[in-house]
Protein backbone atom coordinates (compact mmCIF):
# COMPACT_ATOMS: atom_id res chain seq x y z
CA UNK A 1 0.00 0.00 0.00
CA UNK A 2 2.72 2.46 1.14
CA UNK A 3 4.33 1.86 -2.74
CA UNK A 4 0.81 2.22 -4.40
CA UNK A 5 0.81 5.88 -2.38
CA UNK A 6 4.33 7.03 -3.27
CA UNK A 7 3.63 6.33 -6.81
CA UNK A 8 0.34 8.03 -6.95
CA UNK A 9 2.34 10.74 -5.44
CA UNK A 10 4.41 11.20 -7.89
CA UNK A 11 2.15 10.62 -10.74
CA UNK A 12 0.18 13.79 -8.73
CA UNK A 13 3.65 15.73 -9.15
CA UNK A 14 4.09 15.41 -12.49
CA UNK A 15 0.89 16.44 -13.70
CA UNK A 16 -0.46 19.70 -11.31
CA UNK A 17 -0.53 22.32 -13.35
CA UNK A 18 2.27 24.50 -11.05
CA UNK A 19 4.27 21.75 -9.96
CA UNK A 20 7.53 20.51 -11.48
CA UNK A 21 7.57 20.27 -15.47
CA UNK A 22 8.01 17.12 -17.62
CA UNK A 23 11.34 15.32 -17.76
CA UNK A 24 13.33 13.30 -20.68
CA UNK A 25 11.94 9.95 -20.09
CA UNK A 26 15.10 7.61 -18.62
CA UNK A 27 16.56 5.64 -20.86
CA UNK A 28 19.77 3.08 -20.47
CA UNK A 29 21.28 1.87 -23.53
CA UNK A 30 22.87 4.38 -25.60
CA UNK A 31 25.92 2.71 -26.07
CA UNK A 32 25.07 2.52 -30.03
CA UNK A 33 22.42 4.35 -30.81
CA UNK A 34 22.49 8.01 -29.26
CA UNK A 35 20.06 9.45 -32.05
CA UNK A 36 17.38 10.04 -29.55
CA UNK A 37 19.38 12.42 -26.98
CA UNK A 38 21.78 14.01 -29.86
CA UNK A 39 21.22 15.05 -33.15
CA UNK A 40 24.19 14.87 -34.66
CA UNK A 41 24.68 11.01 -34.04
CA UNK A 42 22.64 11.20 -37.03
CA UNK A 43 25.14 9.68 -39.81
CA UNK A 44 28.31 9.48 -37.60
CA UNK A 45 28.70 5.55 -38.39
CA UNK A 46 28.36 5.58 -42.85
CA UNK A 47 25.16 2.97 -42.39
CA UNK A 48 21.34 3.21 -42.38
CA UNK A 49 20.72 2.18 -39.05
CA UNK A 50 17.07 1.19 -37.68
CA UNK A 51 16.49 1.19 -34.13
CA UNK A 52 13.82 -0.10 -31.44
CA UNK A 53 13.95 -0.29 -27.87
CA UNK A 54 11.50 -0.40 -24.89
CA UNK A 55 11.84 -0.08 -21.27
CA UNK A 56 9.72 -1.12 -18.75
CA UNK A 57 10.37 0.49 -15.20
CA UNK A 58 9.49 -0.68 -11.86
CA UNK A 59 7.43 -3.82 -13.51
CA UNK A 60 4.48 -4.89 -11.55
CA UNK A 61 3.84 -1.27 -9.67
CA UNK A 62 0.55 0.19 -11.50
CA UNK A 63 1.25 2.97 -13.52
CA UNK A 64 4.45 2.51 -13.43
CA UNK A 65 7.01 4.28 -16.79
CA UNK A 66 7.47 2.75 -19.87
CA UNK A 67 9.29 3.95 -22.97
CA UNK A 68 8.84 3.05 -26.36
CA UNK A 69 11.50 4.19 -29.23
CA UNK A 70 12.08 3.94 -33.01
CA UNK A 71 14.82 5.69 -34.44
CA UNK A 72 16.65 5.82 -38.09
CA UNK A 73 19.30 7.08 -39.32
CA UNK A 74 21.61 7.20 -42.77
CA UNK A 75 24.37 8.98 -44.07
CA UNK A 76 24.41 10.31 -47.34
CA UNK A 77 26.40 12.86 -49.79
CA UNK A 78 29.59 10.51 -49.47
CA UNK A 79 29.24 10.50 -46.31
CA UNK A 80 28.94 14.32 -44.93
CA UNK A 81 25.43 14.30 -44.12
CA UNK A 82 24.00 12.65 -41.87
CA UNK A 83 19.53 12.55 -42.32
CA UNK A 84 17.47 10.81 -39.41
CA UNK A 85 14.22 10.50 -37.18
CA UNK A 86 12.87 9.51 -33.83
CA UNK A 87 9.59 8.68 -32.12
CA UNK A 88 9.67 8.42 -28.51
CA UNK A 89 6.91 7.49 -26.67
CA UNK A 90 6.36 7.89 -22.95
CA UNK A 91 3.73 6.95 -19.75
CA UNK A 92 4.07 7.53 -16.90
CA UNK A 93 1.06 7.10 -14.58
CA UNK A 94 -1.96 9.60 -16.16
CA UNK A 95 0.85 10.96 -18.31
CA UNK A 96 1.26 9.82 -22.28
CA UNK A 97 4.04 12.15 -24.02
CA UNK A 98 5.16 11.66 -27.63
CA UNK A 99 8.30 13.31 -29.20
CA UNK A 100 8.63 13.28 -32.87
CA UNK A 101 11.72 14.62 -34.40
CA UNK A 102 13.63 14.62 -37.67
CA UNK A 103 17.40 15.33 -37.61
CA UNK A 104 20.23 16.65 -40.35
CA UNK A 105 23.62 16.64 -39.26
CA UNK A 106 27.20 17.73 -41.06
CA UNK A 107 30.09 16.27 -40.78
CA UNK A 108 34.11 17.00 -40.71
CA UNK A 109 37.12 15.82 -40.69
CA UNK A 110 39.12 17.47 -38.48
CA UNK A 111 42.07 15.00 -38.08
CA UNK A 112 42.69 11.87 -39.37
CA UNK A 113 39.81 9.41 -39.02
CA UNK A 114 38.87 11.54 -36.43
CA UNK A 115 35.49 13.49 -37.17
CA UNK A 116 33.05 16.29 -35.97
CA UNK A 117 29.44 16.02 -36.81
CA UNK A 118 26.77 19.67 -36.18
CA UNK A 119 23.25 18.27 -35.47
CA UNK A 120 19.79 20.30 -35.72
CA UNK A 121 16.50 18.51 -35.61
CA UNK A 122 12.66 19.83 -35.34
CA UNK A 123 10.02 18.12 -34.17
CA UNK A 124 6.77 18.22 -32.13
CA UNK A 125 7.03 17.36 -28.01
CA UNK A 126 2.96 16.44 -27.29
CA UNK A 127 2.41 15.86 -23.38
CA UNK A 128 -0.97 14.59 -22.94
CA UNK A 129 -3.12 13.63 -19.58
CA UNK A 130 -5.80 11.35 -19.10
CA UNK A 131 -6.90 13.43 -16.01
CA UNK A 132 -9.83 10.00 -15.44
CA UNK A 133 -7.38 7.81 -14.48
CA UNK A 134 -7.63 9.34 -10.76
CA UNK A 135 -9.54 8.81 -8.28
CA UNK A 136 -10.52 12.22 -6.65
CA UNK A 137 -11.29 12.95 -3.78
CA UNK A 138 -13.29 16.23 -4.83
CA UNK A 139 -14.84 15.48 -7.63
CA UNK A 140 -15.80 19.31 -7.91
CA UNK A 141 -11.91 20.41 -7.96
CA UNK A 142 -11.93 22.98 -10.77
CA UNK A 143 -8.05 22.51 -11.34
CA UNK A 144 -9.27 18.88 -13.19
CA UNK A 145 -12.31 19.92 -14.23
CA UNK A 146 -11.09 22.69 -16.09
CA UNK A 147 -7.86 21.26 -17.51
CA UNK A 148 -7.12 21.37 -20.64
CA UNK A 149 -5.69 17.55 -21.26
CA UNK A 150 -2.92 18.62 -23.17
CA UNK A 151 -0.90 20.62 -25.64
CA UNK A 152 1.64 19.86 -28.07
CA UNK A 153 4.27 22.00 -29.35
CA UNK A 154 6.91 22.82 -32.13
CA UNK A 155 10.72 22.58 -30.77
CA UNK A 156 14.23 22.46 -31.87
CA UNK A 157 17.68 20.72 -31.12
CA UNK A 158 20.92 21.06 -30.98
CA UNK A 159 23.99 18.86 -30.54
CA UNK A 160 27.89 18.15 -31.32
CA UNK A 161 29.49 14.24 -31.69
CA UNK A 162 33.29 13.75 -31.64
CA UNK A 163 33.63 10.44 -33.27
CA UNK A 164 36.96 8.70 -33.52
CA UNK A 165 38.34 4.47 -34.08
CA UNK A 166 38.74 4.69 -30.30
CA UNK A 167 37.02 7.19 -28.91
CA UNK A 168 33.48 9.37 -28.57
CA UNK A 169 32.37 12.42 -27.12
CA UNK A 170 29.07 14.50 -27.65
CA UNK A 171 27.19 17.48 -25.83
CA UNK A 172 23.26 17.87 -26.85
CA UNK A 173 20.09 20.10 -25.99
CA UNK A 174 17.73 17.86 -27.91
CA UNK A 175 14.95 20.07 -27.15
CA UNK A 176 16.19 24.19 -26.70
CA UNK A 177 12.44 25.78 -26.13
CA UNK A 178 10.78 25.02 -22.71
CA UNK A 179 6.98 24.56 -22.74
CA UNK A 180 4.94 26.51 -20.65
CA UNK A 181 0.99 26.75 -20.46
CA UNK A 182 -0.98 29.55 -19.04
CA UNK A 183 -2.89 28.39 -16.22
CA UNK A 184 -5.69 31.52 -15.25
CA UNK A 185 -3.48 34.43 -13.93
CA UNK A 186 -0.61 32.20 -13.55
CA UNK A 187 1.98 30.46 -15.74
CA UNK A 188 2.75 26.51 -15.35
CA UNK A 189 5.78 24.91 -16.59
CA UNK A 190 5.60 22.02 -18.82
CA UNK A 191 8.55 21.02 -19.83
CA UNK A 192 12.38 22.22 -19.10
CA UNK A 193 15.65 22.42 -21.27
CA UNK A 194 17.48 19.13 -20.80
CA UNK A 195 21.76 18.92 -21.49
CA UNK A 196 23.32 15.39 -21.96
CA UNK A 197 26.84 14.69 -22.41
CA UNK A 198 28.28 11.35 -23.47
CA UNK A 199 31.85 10.15 -23.46
CA UNK A 200 33.33 6.53 -24.11
CA UNK A 201 36.52 5.02 -24.57
CA UNK A 202 38.11 1.92 -26.35
CA UNK A 203 40.86 0.37 -24.63
CA UNK A 204 42.23 -2.84 -26.84
CA UNK A 205 45.45 -3.33 -25.15
CA UNK A 206 44.64 -7.10 -24.48
CA UNK A 207 44.97 -9.57 -26.54
CA UNK A 208 41.36 -11.39 -27.06
CA UNK A 209 38.76 -8.34 -25.30
CA UNK A 210 38.53 -5.08 -25.41
CA UNK A 211 37.16 -2.48 -22.64
CA UNK A 212 35.01 0.19 -23.15
CA UNK A 213 34.47 2.80 -19.88
CA UNK A 214 31.44 5.15 -20.57
CA UNK A 215 29.25 8.08 -19.16
CA UNK A 216 25.97 9.56 -19.77
CA UNK A 217 25.37 13.24 -18.39
CA UNK A 218 22.08 14.75 -18.21
CA UNK A 219 21.24 17.75 -16.33
CA UNK A 220 17.72 19.25 -16.45
CA UNK A 221 17.25 22.94 -15.49
CA UNK A 222 15.64 22.37 -11.28
CA UNK A 223 16.46 19.16 -10.91
CA UNK A 224 20.08 17.43 -10.09
CA UNK A 225 22.65 16.29 -12.34
CA UNK A 226 21.78 12.08 -13.34
CA UNK A 227 25.39 10.52 -13.94
CA UNK A 228 25.67 6.92 -15.30
CA UNK A 229 29.36 5.15 -15.62
CA UNK A 230 29.21 1.94 -16.57
CA UNK A 231 32.05 -0.08 -18.27
CA UNK A 232 31.47 -3.16 -20.99
CA UNK A 233 33.48 -5.37 -22.27
CA UNK A 234 33.69 -7.05 -25.90
CA UNK A 235 34.32 -10.57 -26.02
CA UNK A 236 35.28 -12.74 -29.25
CA UNK A 237 34.78 -9.00 -30.59
CA UNK A 238 30.76 -10.25 -30.99
CA UNK A 239 29.42 -10.11 -27.04
CA UNK A 240 29.33 -7.02 -25.06
CA UNK A 241 28.72 -7.26 -21.31
CA UNK A 242 28.98 -4.98 -18.55
CA UNK A 243 28.34 -3.26 -15.56
CA UNK A 244 26.73 0.19 -14.38
CA UNK A 245 25.80 3.14 -11.91
CA UNK A 246 23.46 5.70 -11.85
CA UNK A 247 24.28 8.36 -9.57
CA UNK A 248 25.53 5.40 -7.64
CA UNK A 249 21.41 4.43 -6.19
CA UNK A 250 20.77 2.17 -9.32
CA UNK A 251 23.00 -0.40 -10.48
CA UNK A 252 22.68 -2.26 -13.73
CA UNK A 253 23.86 -5.45 -15.74
CA UNK A 254 23.78 -5.21 -19.66
CA UNK A 255 24.24 -7.84 -22.57
CA UNK A 256 24.48 -7.19 -26.58
CA UNK A 257 24.99 -9.20 -28.88
CA UNK A 258 26.56 -7.52 -32.55
CA UNK A 259 27.18 -9.85 -35.95
CA UNK A 260 28.92 -9.15 -38.41
CA UNK A 261 25.53 -8.87 -40.69
CA UNK A 262 25.10 -5.76 -38.83
CA UNK A 263 22.47 -7.32 -36.28
CA UNK A 264 22.15 -5.91 -32.74
CA UNK A 265 20.05 -7.55 -29.44
CA UNK A 266 20.85 -5.89 -26.26
CA UNK A 267 19.58 -6.27 -22.18
CA UNK A 268 19.82 -4.19 -19.91
CA UNK A 269 18.17 -4.97 -16.14
CA UNK A 270 18.68 -2.53 -12.95
CA UNK A 271 18.40 -3.20 -9.69
CA UNK A 272 17.58 0.55 -7.26
CA UNK A 273 19.08 0.80 -3.95
CA UNK A 274 16.81 3.79 -2.67
CA UNK A 275 13.66 4.08 -1.37
CA UNK A 276 11.67 3.73 -5.43
CA UNK A 277 8.36 1.62 -5.45
CA UNK A 278 10.70 -1.53 -6.53
CA UNK A 279 13.89 -2.56 -4.89
CA UNK A 280 14.72 -5.24 -7.23
CA UNK A 281 15.96 -6.30 -11.09
CA UNK A 282 11.95 -5.02 -11.78
CA UNK A 283 13.42 -2.81 -14.69
CA UNK A 284 14.13 -4.07 -18.09
CA UNK A 285 15.39 -2.87 -21.22
CA UNK A 286 15.72 -4.60 -24.56
CA UNK A 287 16.54 -3.07 -27.74
CA UNK A 288 17.07 -4.45 -31.40
CA UNK A 289 18.79 -2.87 -34.49
CA UNK A 290 20.35 -3.14 -37.84
CA UNK A 291 22.55 -1.67 -39.64
CA UNK A 292 22.39 -1.78 -43.81
CA UNK A 293 24.31 -0.79 -47.20
CA UNK A 294 21.36 1.04 -48.81
CA UNK A 295 23.54 3.99 -50.26
CA UNK A 296 26.70 4.42 -52.18
CA UNK A 297 29.77 4.83 -49.48
CA UNK A 298 28.15 2.82 -47.19
CA UNK A 299 29.81 -0.46 -45.29
CA UNK A 300 28.53 -2.01 -42.30
CA UNK A 301 31.64 -3.20 -39.79
CA UNK A 302 32.07 -3.55 -36.56
CA UNK A 303 31.14 -0.51 -34.41
CA UNK A 304 32.01 0.66 -31.54
CA UNK A 305 29.14 3.16 -30.07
Amino acid sequence: MKEQILFLTLCLGLSTRLLMAQQDPLLSQYQFNQLPINPAYAGVNDVTSFDLQYRSQWGGVEGAPTTFVFSGNSSLFENKVGLGLSLVHDEIGINKNTDFNLTYAYELEVANNTTLSFGLQTGLLSLQYDFSGLTLEDQTDEDFINANDGLTKVNFGTGLFLGAEKFYLGFSIPRLLKVTEDIGENTGERYNRHYYFTGGLIIDNFQTIKLKPYTVLRSAEGSPLSADLGINVLLADVIWGGLFTRNFNTYGISAFLNLDNGFRLGYTGELTSNDAPASTFSTHEVSLGIDLELFANQAVSRRYY
